[in-house]
């Protein structure tokens, strides 16, 4: 008889698919609570020598009567926001650093990925942060680009095992539920793009389903140094990792082909529909020859530390929040919130109540259950909608069928149709002077569990701007909600009032009101309703 650990009887083991599902489970279990370690990490910085370029010695011509302020403008056009990166891009000479939540392989991604590439050709060094969540099934084209001399990219707190994500999630879902949510575009450490948008179609007005209202602040001044200092501190974290220890390095023939591939569609695009409203918002020209409108004064940039994703949810005093605080406790009469994704928790809802018990106006806009393109952030929303209007709260949810007027003529002029648009914008204004204006929604995924960054501008006209922009479109763009009082008499003969909620639509003809979520269907009322009764609150 043979050993029992003779090589007859012990090799088959190894070849055992159940052996090898548990040796997945024991690493998995044992390896996935920390991020991987890079380490070929060469930590860097951004260049600080870049008065003599372009782009530096426009910014001292436009800043030269504002000494010490930062200038801004504000992107809410899709084409514009998408044509401003382009031309940053293209006019960069030193160096290109972008950070982003989001970058999809569709038609805008491939254009900016060509951009990228083109710059690194003339030199420029492109440092590319993104978010592992939100680049999958990009690893060989990011291994690809990784390969050019002047390109560097790494992942934030990434999937150790790039084919078994779901398996990685399952057993380690503490770590890989906590993202990198800051989006920014800085040009030779002069000009930056600061606000909600990730890299995608429908972020740039650009998609056949569904396109979102987002909002940028392209700025320049003494603020650039700061959204600088956060890319650093982001990029140089050990929870930051090079794409070529992650990832099997490529090979010089595909970047090529990979560089073929973006070519073709660069060239492709030019003559698109699309381009040619790019081309028409005249935004080169206009930063050319500065005839954009900027807005001047002090800024503040305000970000958490990468490290959050790794701390415990309880350790609060460096989150990016604690240091809106104080400007919600200096409010004097109106605070305004545009947050596409809004939570506001029990603690939420008895803040706004002081501020109205003070005499303060307390406005909000978000998405409404049609708009939304998370669901299950709205069945997380939806219990404080009531507590909310009692304690005086001007409630309005975004419409998902409105095209402002001046994109109606030129909607089929898209990559696409769009069907449906969908907030996406993160506004927040006290005493409409001073303005937040990044990627952080008021939610507790934003608030405790992403990374997040944004800018406190500090300026009248541009917080009025934003306050007249409200009143003037709010009726036409979103459903009022309301509590209707209405008498009725309980079984004791007593009079009871009963307040019933109703979303309000105004239109030419007049008022249409509304007894549940409007232009939503019956299942999908049920099902939030249901995902609504789930202790999930906190992860949304």
């Amino acid at each position: 008889m043979k050993s029992a650990m003779s090589s007859a009887s012990y090799t088959p083991c190894f070849g055992n698919k159940w052996y090898l599902l548990l040796l997945i489970f024991y690493v998995l279990l044992t390896g996935c609570a920390s991020p991987p370690y890079g380490e070929t990490r060469v930590n860097s910085n951004a260049y600080t020598q870049t008065d003599d370029t372009r782009l530096g010695r426009a910014v001292q011509r436009a800043s030269q009567n504002h000494s010490g302020q930062s200038g801004f403008t504000p992107l809410d056009s899709g084409v514009v926001a998408f044509a401003s990166r382009m031309v940053l891009a293209e006019a960069a000479q030193t160096s290109l650093d972008i950070q982003y939540y989001i970058w999809h392989n569709d038609e805008v991604g491939k254009l900016f990925a060509a951009a990228l590439l083109r710059a690194a050709d003339r030199g420029v060094r492109v440092r590319l942060l993104l978010d592992d969540w939100g680049v999958y099934d990009a690893d060989e084209v990011l291994a690809a680009l990784d390969l050019h001399p002047q390109i560097h990219i790494r992942l934030f707190n990434p999937f150790k095992f790039r084919n078994l994500r779901k398996l990685e999630t399952l057993f380690s879902f503490s770590r890989i539920n906590r993202r990198m949510h800051n989006k920014s575009f800085t040009a030779d450490n002069q000009i930056t793009i600061v606000g909600g948008r990730n890299i995608g179609n429908e972020y740039f007005d650009a998609n056949d389903d569904v396109n979102f209202s987002d909002f940028d602040v392209m700025s320049f001044g003494p603020l650039v140094n700061e959204v600088s200092s956060s890319f650093d501190r982001y990029w140089n974290s050990e929870i930051a990792v090079p794409v070529r220890d992650l990832i099997s390095q490529a090979s010089n023939e595909e970047l090529e082909k990979i560089r073929s591939i973006l070519e073709d569609h660069f060239h492709k695009m030019q003559d698109s529909p699309y381009m040619q409203r790019v081309k028409e918002s005249h935004l080169v020209s206009k930063l050319t020859n500065e005839e954009m409108h900027m807005y001047w004064g002090d800024a503040i940039v305000v970000y958490d530390d990468p490290e959050k994703v790794i701390t415990s949810t309880e350790d609060r005093e460096s989150h990016l929040v604690s240091k809106l605080s104080p400007y919600l406790k200096d409010i004097e009469e109106e605070l305004m919130i545009i947050s596409p994704y809004f939570i506001p928790g029990q603690e939420g809802v008895e803040q706004f109540a002081k501020l109205i018990e003070k005499g303060l106006k307390v406005k909000v806009l978000t998405n409404s259950l049609a708009s939304t393109d998370v669901g299950v952030v709205y069945a997380g929303y939806k219990p404080y909608i009531v507590p909310m209007l009692k304690a005086g709260v001007e409630l309005h949810e975004a419409r998902h069928d409105i095209i402002r007027k001046k994109d109606r003529n030129k909607a089929d002029s898209r990559i696409g149709s769009s069907s449906r648009s969908s907030l996406h914008s993160k506004l927040y204004v006290f005493d409409r002077e001073r303005i937040f204006v990044g990627s952080l929604n008021l939610d507790p995924r934003s608030t405790v569990l992403n990374t997040e960054l944004g800018i406190i501008f500090i300026n009248k006209e541009f917080g009025q701007m934003i306050a007249q922009e409200w009143s003037k479109r709010i009726k036409q763009s979103s459903y009022q909600l309301r509590l209707i009082d209405k008498q009725t008499v309980n079984e004791e003969g007593e009079d009871d009032d009963v307040f019933r909620l109703r979303w309000l639509e105004y239109n030419e003809n007049g008022i249409i009101e509304y007894k549940d979520e409007p232009h939503v269907g019956f299942w999908r009322r049920l099902g939030i309703d249901l995902l609504g009764l789930l202790p999930i609150e906190s992860q949304l």
